[in-house]
């Protein structure tokens, strides 16, 4: 993709300097390689150059990337970097155009080509018109027409060229011209101010545009972020690498949405604190060892003799210390400083230890684990916390299936249906927003989704799927032929069907039709502990 998009660039570059239309080749050029530096600096030496637009353009490309945090995005993203390349070069080519088309000093122009054109014997009938336009519209310190008025006086003598003499003519051609050249160099001056400011204006605009793209993309990043790190995807390097600030116009209504979004975040941010809860809770083992240790307070054996005051191990030649009385003294020393000689006893016990120490058992598998098909109720009845649990419950679903590397479909109904691979949402930014803009709105129709999620078992892909029905069950009864594949599917495909009930109100008689039920009311606490709870029960059971 890399190498794609630098041989787009490189050939977009060609393009603009043969055919931009922007001043001459050469400026193009040293326009191009000074775009190039932004990205790969010192890649050319650009000489400085006293062209007046130019110069503009320059610092208006200036202006642009010094945009903050426009220049980390394009180093990061390829796909943006072409996007404001060729952005800032058709702008350039577009705001040009533009300032170059129309100005308010057009019959101005048009008098100074029209007068730099006028032959002499011409000139000489009509030249008092030129210096009493000129001082009309030019201030004396500008141009000074009365100076030009009193030396054509002087020297036109006759309306008629032949009667003044050639010295005189070639005198008057001069000041013609010198007056032509003053009136040219004010009114290029007039023209290019007023194309610079147009320009500034344009340059304005241009820089605001592209701000607004990049903290629009910084914003949707930022709120998309917390279910990619969820999901353990690096936004960095695939899901949002790319991802261009087209991706801006898909996804409008998040930003719009941004709250209700961020509370969702908030909310599966809590649920995976308590999924690690749960995972540590899970790994927990507690080893128990025992080993034998010395003890000197139990006495079974001898295994030397050390210094005390135990009279009852003493050695005889201790005791034979107070058979003389010279020699009691000594003895009565030595048991007061605890230096007897006496027999050492030394023993061992048996001793039990606990370790706490955190494993992960592994076993190999006797049969895979089948794909989710997800149906998800999104009627208005859902709207608000239900709307948030469900999900969150469809998100974590997502992210087993991925662990496990098990496919998943969701179905999001309510008096319609639209599908959903969820198998497939890690690699695309799309398939995350679909999923957070699904609506909730309308009625409520369970037969459909159904009959939905049966066609899907009969693919190759879902064949061996089990179901499960995400809702606040307030809907109508199950219909006829719907109850006969249901029973179908259970006893000759062995397919599961699992429901999971949001709220308090809810038709229990459908529920009979389900293998499995779980039963959460969002203003209960704990909520977030038990969807985790939950989770890891419907991971097991499907």
């Amino acid at each position: 993709m890399i190498k794609d998009i630098h041989k787009e660039l490189e050939s977009e570059y060609d393009r603009f300097i043969e055919f931009g239309g922007l001043l001459d080749r050469k400026m193009r050029r040293y326009l191009i390689q000074y775009l190039q530096n932004k990205f790969d600096p010192n890649r050319h030496l650009i000489p400085e150059l006293h062209d007046k637009y130019y110069n503009y353009f320059r610092r208006a490309l200036d202006d642009i990337f010094i945009i903050d945090g426009l220049q980390d995005i394009v180093d990061q993203n390829a796909a943006i970097k072409k996007r404001v390349i060729l952005d800032t070069i058709y702008w350039l080519k577009k705001a040009y155009k533009k300032i170059r088309e129309k100005h308010p000093y057009e019959d101005e122009e048009q008098r100074l080509e029209g007068w730099s054109v006028t032959p002499m014997h011409v000139f000489l009938k009509r030249w008092t018109v030129l210096p009493s336009y000129l001082n009309g519209i030019y201030r004396r310190d500008e141009l000074d027409s009365n100076f030009f008025k009193d030396k054509f006086e002087e020297l036109i003598i006759s309306q008629d060229i032949k009667e003044i003499s050639a010295e005189h003519i070639k005198q008057l051609n001069l000041l013609f011209d010198d007056i032509l050249a003053n009136w040219d160099a004010l009114l290029y001056a007039k023209v290019l101010e007023y194309q610079m400011n147009k320009f500034s204006e344009e340059s304005e605009a241009y820089i605001d545009f592209i701000t607004h793209k990049v903290n629009e993309y910084n914003k949707l990043k930022d709120i998309i972020e917390p279910f990619s790190s969820y999901f353990g995807w690096d936004m960095s390097r695939k899901l949002w690498k790319k991802s261009s600030f087209d991706v801006l116009d898909k996804y409008r209504s998040l930003l719009e949405d941004e709250d209700s979004v961020r509370q969702l975040a908030d909310l599966l941010g809590s649920m995976r604190e308590a999924e690690i809860e749960m995972e540590e809770e899970t790994f927990e083992k507690t080893i128990i060892k025992q080993e034998w240790v010395s003890d000197e307070l139990l006495k079974s054996e001898i295994v030397g003799v050390h210094t005390s005051d135990d009279l009852s191990q003493m050695l005889s030649a201790e005791a034979s210390l107070l058979s003389m009385p010279d020699t009691e003294s000594l003895f009565l020393k030595k048991f007061a400083d605890k230096k007897l000689m006496t027999f050492k006893y030394e023993d061992k016990r048996l001793v039990k230890s606990e370790d706490h120490v955190m494993e992960v058992n592994q076993r190999i598998k006797q049969k895979e684990k089948g794909p989710f098909i997800v149906c998800v109720d999104t009627s208005e009845s859902m709207m608000g916390m239900p709307e948030k649990i469900a999900k969150v419950m469809t998100l974590g679903i997502l992210k087993m299936s991925m662990n496990q590397n098990r496919k998943a479909f969701l179905i999001n109904f309510s008096s319609g249906v639209q599908t959903l691979d969820l198998y497939n949402i890690a690699e695309s930014i799309e398939e995350i927003a679909s999923f957070l803009q699904m609506s909730f709105n309308g009625g409520t129709n369970a037969n459909l989704a159904l009959r939905t999620a049966m066609h899907q078992l009969e693919t190759k892909s879902y064949e061996d799927a089990d179901i499960l029905m995400v809702s606040d069950f307030i809907v109508h009864k199950l219909g006829d032929d719907i109850q006969n594949l249901i029973r179908h599917n259970q006893l000759n495909k062995n397919t599961q069907f699992h429901a999971l009930g949001i709220g308090r109100q809810f038709d229990k008689s459908i529920l009979n039709y389900f293998d499995t039920n779980w039963h959460y009311v969002p203003e209960e606490k704990g909520i977030i502990r038990a969807l985790s709870e939950g989770l890891q029960d419907i991971g097991n059971r499907m």
